[in-house]
């Protein structure tokens, strides 16, 4: 019954002292820029860095402007 007990105590305590801590320090920053040309071959350079597209937008007149996301450096 003892070992019960403290078994019990134990992993409530263990469990309580998780849930105190934060996990935001560790959540993903995102960088976010946008590039717009009227060719898609201005997305060679970004995309080669580790960029991606997100979304993309054509105006009337042709110009395409994309929006880009890349995994933000500490």
């Amino acid at each position: 019954m003892k070992k019960s007990i403290l078994l019990l105590f134990a992993s409530c305590g263990l469990w309580l002292a998780g849930c105190a801590t934060s996990g935001h320090e560790d959540a993903i920053k995102w960088q976010y820029k946008t590039v717009s040309s009227t060719s898609d071959e201005v997305l060679n350079t970004p995309l080669a860095e580790g960029w991606k597209v997100v979304s993309f937008t054509v105006t009337p007149d042709g110009n395409k402007w994309y929006l880009l996301k890349h995994k933000k450096i500490k």
